[in-house]
């Protein structure tokens, strides 16, 4: 298994007043903040399930349904998205599917699609690479390196390129060229990547209303205990979503 994170990241124009509607209105669906589920009980690939980073003032948005039908779709429309989102400057979408070999991106600028990149492996709908737009100077760093043939027991057509940057030296597979590349542009444009950082967010955790039952009363200490969240947060436990990695 592998990092299972995917969603949109930007930069408010303004601060969101209150947080739960801005996911609703998002999302197009009435949403509840939940306590901080653990890993049996959450997964941003569901649908109804959204988690909510701030690294002090890059939001993360993390959803699946947000996601991917805007990546496998390069000509899917972002206008609507973009307003809702409070008209940024720009902002990206994002996916890290470790588990599943399904990296990619996409860079947004005032509402429009400027590039975008998405790497799969083995979903039969898709080729194994979507492209839209000219590469970044971040993206062409990578893709102009030099590399060489991975040594393996293999036959020679099955091996892996091993691209290489020096200074300091930097090896990246083929296979996850695409999640080294997200991985940088994230760093350059918002100063963190979720799944690769010390540095601890806020968190948010929603919940699709009609998927929480007895929405209308209170979560009681049984459905989450309250030591438990306490536990997670004094330890500064590593995510749940970053508790398995493919390297």
């Amino acid at each position: 298994m592998g990092v299972a994170q995917a969603g949109i990241v930007f930069r408010p124009t303004t601060e969101i007043a209150d947080l739960k509607r801005f996911v609703s209105e998002l999302l197009d669906d009435r949403y509840e903040e939940i306590p901080h589920p653990n890993v049996r009980e959450f997964d941003i690939r569901h649908a109804g399930d959204v988690m909510v980073q701030d690294f002090g003032g890059a939001v993360f948005i993390c959803s699946d349904a947000l996601a991917w039908k805007h990546l496998e779709d390069q000509s899917s429309d972002l206008g609507s998205l973009h307003q809702r989102l409070g008209s940024p400057a720009a902002f990206m979408i994002f996916c890290n599917y470790g588990s599943g070999g399904s990296y990619g991106y996409a860079l947004v600028e005032n509402g429009l699609r400027r590039r975008s990149r998405l790497q799969t492996t083995g979903v039969a709908r898709l080729p194994p690479l979507l492209e839209h737009g000219q590469p970044t100077s971040i993206e062409q760093r990578w893709l102009s390196a030099k590399w060489y043939l991975e040594e393996d027991d293999c036959p020679p057509e099955e091996r892996q390129r091993v691209f290489y940057l020096e200074n300091p030296r930097v090896e990246v597979a083929e296979y996850f060229l695409t999640q080294q590349m997200l991985s940088d542009i994230l760093m350059d444009q918002y100063g963190v990547c979720p799944w690769d950082t010390t540095t601890e967010p806020i968190y948010h955790f929603f919940r699709v209303r009609s998927n929480i039952p007895d929405a209308e009363t209170e979560p009681t200490s049984e459905k989450l205990p309250r030591s438990e969240a306490v536990e997670l947060s004094s330890k500064q436990r590593r995510p749940w979503w970053k508790f398995f990695r493919t390297r």
